[in-house]
């Protein structure tokens, strides 16, 4: 097994002054290692584009780390000064953010965005930028990169746009990319075509991937291990195969049985779960699940399960999983 390249341990996320403030991460716990793909699951609003942008440090004006630790490699992300994070961010760690058309700089040819990190972190020429910008955007398949380097984000199609945020991401050959919601708003085709691209440079660079995501579908297709989030902590973590085969937690067996299959093309509806994922300033108590939970137990609104190990590549935190619930009830 390889070594880790990510680790985040109980980070703690909050909005606002710290008098009122409201946590929206309530102690997050990922590791990701070198040449893995691991996806990050949940309904919106359950702190998964957040935790990325936690851990690149690139968290809105409002919000603020309150506890926990990032480590990348063996440097702490929370304690880094902002020369530290400048030398990191695009060079050896990287984001795809979740609208290319609102990340790109429209008024930029994206061929100036992409040599841009070349340019600041590996000293090239302007030339010599631009050459292998030209690589960078065959590489991911844009046909007649000549020409194309000198296009605007919006003389392009959407999957176009998102192969320029690919292309410039790994510009730098990071170790470590951060993909959020890459294939949202594409048609199904374009989906395909990116995530086998995403699978391409992940063998090709030995690349970490965190990919956050919605869609179970994206996950079966190329990620290794999953984690499952709900209300700002980790509910479920599990290699691929295992949570498809052995699902644990009632919000993972959620969110499977509300992913459409061809079993289910006769159904007028899908199964759903009941409620929404509550806002971050009327978190429940206890697990913050249980309101919409179809196994709970009284325990489940008076204390927090943790994640507890239930098989050699599976975690859970749930009391009606847990070996402990008996001795807490």
């Amino acid at each position: 097994m390889s070594e880790p390249i990510l680790t985040i341990r109980d980070l703690k996320v909050a909005f606002g002054p710290e008098k009122v403030s409201m946590e929206a991460l309530r102690g997050v716990d990922i590791t990701v290692r070198r040449g893995e793909c691991l996806g990050v699951v949940g309904e919106s609003g359950s702190g998964k584009s957040l935790t990325a942008l936690a851990a690149m440090r690139l968290l809105p004006s409002a919000a603020r780390i309150t506890g926990g630790s990032v480590l990348f490699k063996d440097q702490d992300m929370t304690s880094l000064s902002r020369k530290g994070l400048e030398q990191l961010r695009g060079n050896e760690m990287s984001m795809i953010f979740q609208e290319p058309m609102t990340a790109l700089n429209p008024v930029m040819r994206v061929g100036d965005q992409i040599a841009a990190p070349l340019r600041k972190h590996k000293g090239l020429s302007a030339k010599a930028a631009r050459a292998r910008t030209i690589e960078q955007l065959d590489s991911v398949g844009i046909p007649d990169p000549h020409r194309r380097i000198d296009n605007f984000p919006h003389e392009m199609s959407g999957g176009m746009r998102q192969r320029v945020m690919i292309a410039m991401a790994l510009a730098c050959e990071p170790k470590l990319l951060i993909a959020d919601e890459p294939t949202t708003a594409l048609d199904v085709t374009i989906q395909a075509q990116i995530l086998d691209l995403l699978r391409a440079k992940q063998k090709e660079m030995d690349l970490a991937i965190i990919i956050i995501t919605h869609d179970f579908g994206v996950v079966a297709e190329i990620a290794d291990r999953v984690n499952v989030m709900y209300g700002g902590r980790v509910v479920e973590e599990a290699g691929v195969g295992a949570l498809f085969d052995h699902t644990l937690h009632p919000y993972s067996i959620g969110l499977l049985n509300a992913t459409p299959t061809i079993e289910m093309e006769q159904q007028r509806r899908l199964p759903a779960i009941g409620g929404a994922v509550p806002h971050i300033s009327e978190m429940p108590s206890g697990c913050a699940f249980h309101p919409r939970c179809p196994e709970r137990r009284p325990t489940c609104d008076r204390l927090v399960p943790n994640l507890e190990t239930v098989a050699l590549d599976q975690r859970v935190a749930c009391w009606a999983r847990s070996t402990a619930d008996e001795q807490v009830a």
